[in-house]
């Protein structure tokens, strides 16, 4: 009678589980992309700081310029920039200052054909869901063990758990891109000088580096959804014979850890990639225990 008890509640937890994050894994591919749109309307104070930003980054230029220029005035013994020269890029770059938001939007226009591509290619053998991987780990967890349901819910919680972090990167990496964009001219006040355009230099790397991790955040996403078609389709067998449950779920897992940690492979490759951390995964499990 407590086993069937215990069952009950165990598909219970299940079925709202694989509700809960079917649910969310659709809004957020479906939200995030290449675009401001998000950033702007959950952000608007972001879009109306702009033009702040941007007087901001003018000021800085002409302090930057001005405190150049100042040693041209003592004379041959000073190691100093040519005059000209300084002036001449500090007028380019305070032009771009004013198409700074603009040339990010091309530069997102870029990304966005890679980004679509991934998005659009199609899935078989069949949709990602969440309840899909919670029954056939229940029907082929009963051939091994006893208590099916209970193994096959835990193996499902460590599965949600490690996607749902990884949707978490994969809002941070994106929130990430809009403050690079909304925050673009101050990058650019960096340039005029030889002193400082290194600032500008990195900054360029680090915002090429994280639209390509943007647009990998779709491949693994996308990566993970058909390998649980895939599952759901066979049971995770191979096409050799081979091949178990627990050796597709160790993979998915390993799939899903890599994504998370993709953005330090790239920065030890020599990318400038902000490193995201997976805490906020924590924070919200503290913060839900305290409600408890």
């Amino acid at each position: 009678m407590l086993d069937w008890i215990f069952e009950g509640i165990a598909n219970w937890v299940a079925s709202v589980m694989t509700q809960i994050m079917d649910a969310i894994s659709g809004v957020f591919l479906d939200a995030l992309g290449t675009d401001m749109t998000a950033m702007e309307e959950y952000f608007p104070f972001a879009v109306s700081a702009y033009t702040v930003i941007q007087y901001t980054a003018w000021a800085v230029l002409f302090l930057v310029v001005v405190w150049q220029l100042f040693p041209a005035f003592s004379g041959p013994l000073s190691e100093t920039e040519e005059p000209l020269a300084l002036l001449a890029r500090g007028a380019i770059f305070a032009i771009l200052i004013g198409y700074a938001k603009p040339i990010f939007s091309l530069v997102l226009d870029i990304a966005r054909a890679p980004y679509t591509a991934l998005m659009e290619e199609t899935m078989d053998p069949g949709d990602f869901t969440f309840a899909g991987i919670q029954q056939t780990l229940t029907n082929g967890l009963a051939t091994i063990v006893s208590v099916a349901t209970v193994v096959g819910l835990n193996l499902l919680i460590i599965l949600a758990w490690n996607y749902f972090k990884l949707l978490l990167e994969t809002v941070e990496r994106y929130v990430l891109v809009g403050v690079l964009c909304y925050t673009s001219p101050l990058a650019y006040s960096m340039g005029a000088s030889k002193a400082t355009s290194r600032v500008f230099q990195s900054w360029c790397r680090a915002v090429g580096s994280q639209l390509l991790l943007l647009v990998l955040n779709v491949w693994f996403l996308r990566a993970f959804d058909s390998s649980v078609g895939q599952f759901i389709a066979n049971g995770g067998a191979l096409s050799s014979g081979q091949g178990s449950v627990f050796l597709w779920l160790f993979c998915a897992l390993a799939l899903l850890k890599i994504a998370q940690r993709c953005d330090s492979y790239l920065a030890a490759m020599g990318l400038s990639v902000a490193q995201t951390g997976s805490s906020m995964g924590i924070e919200m499990l503290m913060a839900a225990r305290g409600w408890i």
